[in-house]
């Protein structure tokens, strides 16, 4: 199994990086890819952002939200986080979560960490999750990737994602939120260490070198896919967001991440200017911000 090494930390870069690798460098010899992301929000790919994220929270804190090409959750990446990647043959493995991270669980037990497959897809250290994984198929293909906590911030992964909540109506996937626990506090190993661990223990030690020219078709896929809006969050599901605050209730509906149509009601009647005021906006917190001021208690239930 070869490898290729990221040296960026750019999320948007990483993941086109991952993408182009899968369907341009990866052929018929399996490869593994260890990689981290700067903080980040990285949700599913058939998930509704207006239900999983506290946008308020990563605006204000310049996290950026992506989407990726595989299904699942939403995960939040920091530099305490280590993300890895398989690239195989889609041959008997689609779905079959233990198989595709038996190796990994083999590596870290090596370690005296008892790290085990639990559930659909997690890896657990006794009851606290420490890695969720996703899968995409391209052609006959297929890429399994998840995270490794190590040692991130647990407060800005916690204030970054929503609770569950039944009052957004959409056909999305739902992420499952667990508690969570770094691997750092089961070893002394450094995460440089462990990189280079798991490479050794899951790598032939062959390194792939990519070129100019693919770099320049990662940076183009990066600005063109990973870095819009409509990828990021006009690709989330049709939803409707019905809830009440104070004075106000609304019954909001999106498409495309705009805001379709809208009715606000304060104090029991429909506020028709209001509403009108953000038909056909983004629904985002700085295209919003008027309503800060004009009226909170819509922002607050859009936006935290």
């Amino acid at each position: 199994m070869k490898t290729v090494i990221s040296t960026h930390f750019d999320p948007y870069f990483n993941l086109a990086w991952e993408e182009y690798i899968f369907k341009n460098i990866h052929q018929h010899e399996d490869i593994f890819l260890l990689w981290q992301n700067s903080e980040s929000i990285i949700v599913g790919r058939n998930q509704n952002v207006f239900e999983e994220v506290n946008l308020d929270y990563i605006v204000k804190n310049h996290i950026p939200l992506i989407r990726r090409n595989s299904g699942g959750g939403t995960v939040f990446h920091d530099l305490g986080n280590l993300n890895f990647t398989f690239m195989t043959d889609a041959k008997g493995k689609i779905n079959n979560y233990q198989l595709m991270t038996e190796k990994l669980v083999s590596a870290f037990q090596a370690l005296g960490i008892n790290l085990k497959f639990s559930g659909k897809s997690d890896l657990k250290i006794g009851e606290l999750k420490v890695s969720g994984n996703a899968q995409y198929i391209y052609k006959d293909k297929l890429l399994h990737h998840g995270t490794l906590l190590f040692n991130s911030n647990l407060e800005r992964l916690s204030n970054s994602l929503k609770s569950k909540t039944d009052d957004i109506e959409s056909i999305s996937v739902k992420s499952n939120r667990s508690t969570v626990t770094n691997i750092s506090s089961y070893t002394n190993l450094t995460m440089d260490e462990l990189k280079k661990y798991l490479i050794q223990e899951l790598t032939s030690n062959e390194f792939i070198e990519l070129t100019p020219k693919d770099l320049k078709r990662i940076e183009e896929l990066q600005v063109e896919k990973y870095q819009t809006y409509q990828w990021n969050y006009g690709e989330s599901p049709r939803s409707r967001i019905k809830k009440s605050k104070g004075i106000y209730s609304i019954d909001i509906s999106l498409a495309y991440g705009n805001i379709e149509d809208a009715k606000i009601i304060k104090d029991g009647s429909l506020d028709l200017l209001l509403s009108s005021s953000i038909v056909g906006l983004r629904c985002y917190p700085s295209e919003l911000s008027f309503l800060i001021k004009k009226a909170p208690e819509v922002y607050e239930m859009l936006f935290l």
